[in-house]
């Protein structure tokens, strides 16, 4: 038979005696407290010391499995008293196990830490803890959609409990745009645009929420398409796009979206088509010319490639992907120079990025030359700045030519008085 989560658990009571005051925390020995039994044991015998750690890992059991416990309260202010890190080692603790791949220890862990102190992050720590549970299933059968849903159901318990959350909502939206959700996803980025304060976080919302908008235009075929795509089924986005575009002809948004499956598929000369009809209809974006690139680059035409993703970049000069496509072309060409440039830019905007963080150690790798701790930035000086710098050099210039002609004068009349 399977152990129970609770079945080393006792419950003992405190004499009266045993009343006290726990770091600002009143101990009520009328109160049942839960014992975790040391393994082996199935029962508490006059052999058992019970210590503080056994109380205390016993609510921690109670808090994790066991949330409608008429004492539930009591044992969370208790723990807390008793262990004022608590929540810190135990996160710590659950992250440790994640990594060393016990995933249903992590689980309790994470799970323990978030009814023992809810907050926004630990229910989007246990909620990917039950995403990445999920992903394990390969298959994506119920083992994938138990976890799936639980990820979820994590995630709104923490919107209702905070319902402006930037954070969750981010992750809500990420959510729902991985399972294929659009529309829900669209609506999850919107109320967090609506609170979330300037950042790199927000900045890259903003581009996915007008990614979504730009392709799919609130099309309900075309979000159909989309969805497939994202969830790697191009050859029914296709026939799907086939309709809507034999009914839409001179709408750029299909051909977009009929290029990014062929381009996916690897059927690129297709593709390259597609992305060509798009700007013949008069689309001038820069996610037209990076996917251009990408299918000029698998043709082996680089020169082309490296022209679309400096279209791309003129654009966007923002866009991290195509600064890293662009400084990766480069890279491969020997062209250390230019890649460097691009690398620099592209740090500037997000060093943390993991890759452009793999391409400046490939820069290192091919160049001996060590990038700096800080991004140089490039400074770009319009005509009017430079001229204005030149004229105050070339007047600064001349004062010194005059005042050393005046010093010139001066020895020289110096010189006559000595004779």
């Amino acid at each position: 038979m399977k152990k129970q989560p609770l079945d080393d658990i006792v419950f003992i009571t405190l004499p009266p005696s045993m009343a006290r005051d726990i770091n600002g925390f009143q101990l009520d020995p009328a109160r049942e407290l839960p014992i975790q039994l040391p393994a082996g044991k199935k029962h508490l015998d006059g052999d058992t010391q019970v210590t503080l750690d056994m109380i205390v890992s016993g609510m921690l059991r109670i808090i994790c499995y066991q949330t409608d416990n008429p004492n539930f309260p009591y044992y969370k202010q208790f723990v807390l008293a008793a262990e004022p890190d608590a929540v810190e080692q135990l996160n710590l603790a659950a992250i440790a196990q994640e990594k060393a791949g016990h995933d249903a220890f992590a689980e309790e862990l994470f799970l323990t830490v978030n009814h023992l102190c809810p907050q926004s992050a630990t229910f989007i720590n246990l909620a990917t803890c039950y995403s990445q549970r999920a992903a394990g299933d390969k298959e994506k059968g119920t083992v994938y959609d138990m976890y799936a849903q639980k990820a979820l159901d994590t995630l709104m318990e923490g919107v209702r409990m905070f319902p402006k959350d930037p954070d969750l909502l981010c992750e809500v939206g990420y959510f729902h745009l991985y399972q294929g959700n659009t529309e829900t996803a669209e609506d999850y980025f919107e109320q967090y645009l609506a609170v979330a304060p300037q950042g790199e976080k927000r900045n890259k919302v903003e581009k996915v929420f007008a990614d979504i908008n730009k392709k799919i235009s609130n099309d309900t075929a075309l979000m159909h398409a989309y969805d497939q795509i994202s969830m790697g089924e191009e050859d029914k986005a296709l026939e799907t796009l086939e309709d809507w575009i034999a009914k839409n002809p001179k709408t750029w948004n299909g051909y977009f979206l009929q290029g990014w499956a062929l381009r996916k598929l690897g059927r690129f000369d297709e593709a390259r088509k597609s992305f060509l009809t798009c700007l013949n209809l008069g689309q001038k974006d820069g996610d037209i010319y990076n996917e251009l690139s990408l299918c000029e680059f698998s043709l082996g035409n680089k020169p082309l490639a490296k022209d679309y993703l400096d279209i791309a970049v003129d654009l966007d000069d923002k866009n991290l992907t195509y600064l890293s496509n662009l400084a990766y072309m480069h890279l491969e060409d020997e062209e250390y120079g230019q890649a460097r440039r691009l690398l620099e830019k592209a740090r500037a905007l997000d060093s943390s990025d993991p890759l452009i963080q793999q391409l400046m150690k490939d820069y290192t790798a091919k160049t001996g030359d060590e990038l700096g701790r800080q991004p140089t930035i490039e400074q770009v000086v319009d005509d009017e700045t430079l001229n204005a710098a030149v004229k105050k050099h070339d007047d600064e210039e001349t004062r010194h030519a005059f005042a050393a002609h005046e010093d010139g004068e001066e020895e020289h009349h110096h010189d006559e008085d000595e004779e």
